[in-house]
């Protein structure tokens, strides 16, 4: 399956809100804001990344990974200039009603955050997701993923010898 073929064969995306978008309602108010306010101190600090929470009843004729494939690549979650090694969005797609989620990173993340480690984010909100308090669990996915996203960036800084915290910083000439 590629982009082609699953945009011919789902059609149009469904227009999701920046951030937190809960077309379920299975969210109240203050958790969308309390969610949407750890995702900007992770954005923050981790400026080069893009979190977006898709709360969404899925159809049940295509599979959910088709679903969150499609939502990832034509629901405008990234800019156009974030394309290839330059997408660093991160999308947890959630569907209260069958009862799946699933976490997809952008191809410049890819590298440094694998599958298994995905799974293990998702793997701890399920004990929440379970019992159907649905923002503790994606508390906790973020919750989760923060450390992760450190240890990336510790990756990233080591395998291109470049600093990672202010003190790493090396003045020089110019």
């Amino acid at each position: 399956m590629n982009l082609a073929r699953a945009a011919k064969l789902l059609g149009p995306v469904p227009r999701f809100e920046k951030g937190i978008s809960d077309t379920t309602r299975a969210l109240s108010e203050k958790e969308v804001s309390d969610l949407n306010k750890r995702i900007k101190v992770i954005e923050q600090r981790f400026p080069q990344i893009t979190i977006q929470v898709v709360c969404h009843s899925f159809p049940l004729e295509h599979p959910f990974p088709l679903y969150v494939f499609w939502v990832f690549n034509m629901g405008g979650i990234s800019t156009a200039t974030e394309t290839a090694g330059d997408n660093h969005t991160i999308l947890l797609a959630l569907d209260p009603v069958i009862g799946k989620s699933s976490l997809m990173v952008g191809y410049g993340l890819e590298p440094f955050i694998s599958n298994p480690a995905l799974n293990h984010v998702l793997e701890q909100a399920e004990p929440a997701w379970i019992d159907q308090a649905w923002g503790e669990g994606i508390q906790k996915v973020l919750e989760v993923l923060e450390p992760l996203l450190e240890s990336a960036v510790k990756e990233i800084g080591a395998s291109f010898d470049l600093p990672t915290t202010p003190d790493e910083i090396r003045g020089g000439d110019f």
